[in-house]
């Protein structure tokens, strides 16, 4: 049955989207041939206006206007669908800022022992802070509804980008993989284990950034007939079988971070392939290849994969967790090798021109708010300039001698002695007052011993904090301190993580905490023999192709 007009505004009045006085004014305005004469044409009005989404005119035009509330959040549309719940975008109906909301079904709640479990892991979900995870802002209980507020996060998850575009290059999956391993390294770090990594829980922001969904909510699943094959029940298994360990089919209650390491590697595979590792017409049959079928390798589909990569992944998926890399922290380290091996050099032009003296950057205006910057030759050119001096006429001046000037003489001393003394005392002071500023504000200091004989090839040192880049030199750019062993990097207090990379050696990676005139020192001198050495190769088996010079400039 159609809705009439005056039940829409009162619909919309009683959903505190608009008031009726703020839409009887807006319909006041509009052409009276545009004028809507019911509440579908009005909500069809208002969402051509960006008022209202499709979703909440559907649910207006139906009459369920308490489904488009939920404690202080206003629902507007449904971002997406799980075996734990639907998921919606909202906004605060007060702060007016979007949030992410997850109503968990009706089934995962039904049992006491469940609800319990649900606070219980929100609660450790919340206080994992980090930029490659979704941060958990809020759990409540609305009448019989369950939900948990989240950050809001502009993108799409690398699930469907890879159903979109089929694969991924080398360069986006090794990015991605690396920002995932070092989320979840700060999530194992807190004891929480995600159990469920795949694509559709990595979602890609607008900034190129991955976020891990669904961190600690995993065990809360519940089957569902999606093409994921979700398997979640009382005393079976919890995951997704495409990307699940044989140890997690076994008793998913005793995993640890190693799952996860399989886990990602299989996603690892799924954005490269295309498909996942071990394909199988059934649940069970895929679970029983992953503990007994051979690991693939990722050569037999692609040419373009370097073998170390292809190393790396063979070792996360290995079938015994104790063949695995041991940690999330070594998979990051191994990535990081692998990228920074991977990266395109930049070609170098030689002349037989004589040596550029200068450069000089002259920046362009290009219009549309485009700019760029042109470097050129500038040779510093010695110009003969002829000086002249011009000879001031002189006066032939009497020689006067009084006792006034005398006196004039003596009090130009004195006031001379006093201006002297004033001018000692006030650089004094402020020396003091500068000098306390500084020993208040005075940097603490990381020493990276990394011998200079190490840096003939590729080498890079990288400073973040809390998944920040702070500070970073490598074999391209490297400050002026290619020839200083140690390398001294001042630092304000904090907590720090470093990486320090030689391929084809692994990355070496800590972590540490400075305070105010703190030293620390960072031995960069004794390096582990990675993948690449162990297989009886160097770095020189990696194919570095440099970039082709542009010649239109």
């Amino acid at each position: 049955m159609a809705v009439s007009l005056k039940q829409f505004i009162s619909y919309l009045d009683e959903a505190e989207i608009m008031t009726a006085e703020a839409v009887r004014e807006w319909i006041a305005n509009q052409p009276i041939e545009a004028r809507p004469i019911d509440g579908a044409a009005l909500a069809k009005a208002l969402r051509n206006e960006n008022i209202l989404s499709k979703f909440q005119a559907q649910r207006l035009c139906q009459g369920k206007v308490q489904s488009l509330q939920l404690d202080n959040y206003r629902l507007i549309k449904i971002i997406g669908r799980g075996g734990m719940g639907i998921v919606y975008e909202a906004e605060h109906k007060t702060m007016k800022h979007r949030v992410a909301i997850k109503v968990i079904s009706s089934k995962v709640t039904a049992s006491d022992s469940t609800l319990r479990r649900f606070f219980r892991e929100v609660e450790v979900a919340a206080k994992l802070s980090h930029p490659n995870i979704v941060t958990a802002i809020d759990a409540n209980q609305s009448g019989k509804k369950y939900y948990m507020v989240m950050e809001l996060v502009q993108g799409e998850d690398l699930g469907v980008i890879v159903q979109r575009e089929t694969v991924l290059t080398v360069f986006e999956v090794i990015d991605y993989m690396t920002q995932a391993a070092v989320g979840l390294a700060y999530a194992h770090s807190q004891g929480v284990i995600h159990r469920d990594i795949k694509p559709h829980n990595m979602l890609l922001d607008e900034n190129g950034i991955i976020k891990i969904l669904d961190m600690g909510l995993v065990s809360l699943q519940r089957p569902q007939g999606s093409d994921d094959e979700s398997i979640t029940q009382h005393n079976q298994i919890i995951g997704t079988v495409d990307y699940m360990s044989p140890e997690q089919a076994e008793d998913v209650h005793h995993v640890d971070q190693r799952a996860d390491i399989y886990s990602l590697g299989c996603s690892i595979f799924r954005l490269l392939v295309g498909h996942a590792p071990f394909p199988g017409s059934s649940a069970i049959k895929k679970l029983l290849s992953h503990r007994d079928d051979p690991i693939p390798s990722l050569h037999d589909s692609r040419d373009d994969i370097p073998e170390l990569l292809d190393q790396i992944f063979r070792r996360m998926l290995a079938k015994d967790p104790n063949n695995r890399y041991q940690t999330m922290d070594e998979v990051v380290g191994a990535l990081e090798t692998c990228r920074l091996a991977t990266v395109p050099l930049e070609p170098s032009i030689q002349t037989s021109e004589s040596v550029i003296n200068s450069i000089q950057s002259i920046d362009l205006d290009l219009g549309d708010n485009n700019a760029s910057t042109l470097e050129v030759e500038r040779p510093n050119i010695l110009l003969p300039v002829e000086a002249k001096v011009s000879q001031s006429s002189r006066r032939t001046v009497p020689n006067i001698e009084s006792d006034s000037v005398t006196v004039k003489r003596n009090t130009i001393r004195t006031y001379g002695k006093v201006n002297y003394y004033i001018t000692f005392l006030t650089i004094l002071i402020l020396s003091g007052l500068v000098g306390g500023v500084w020993y208040q504000n005075r940097p603490g200091y990381v020493q990276v011993q990394f011998p200079v004989e190490y840096r003939n090839q590729r080498w890079e040192i990288k400073i973040t904090s809390a998944g920040k880049e702070i500070y970073k030199i490598n074999d391209s750019q490297d400050d002026g301190l290619s020839d200083s062993n140690p390398i001294s990097i001042p630092l304000k207090p904090g907590s720090y993580e470093y990486v320090l990379e030689r391929p084809p050696y692994f990355a070496e990676t800590g972590k540490f905490v400075i305070a105010r005139g703190d030293t620390i020192i960072v031995n960069g001198e004794n390096w582990t023999t990675s993948d690449l050495q162990e297989m009886g190769l160097d770095s020189d088996v990696f194919k570095l192709v440099p970039k082709e010079p542009d010649t239109n400039q």
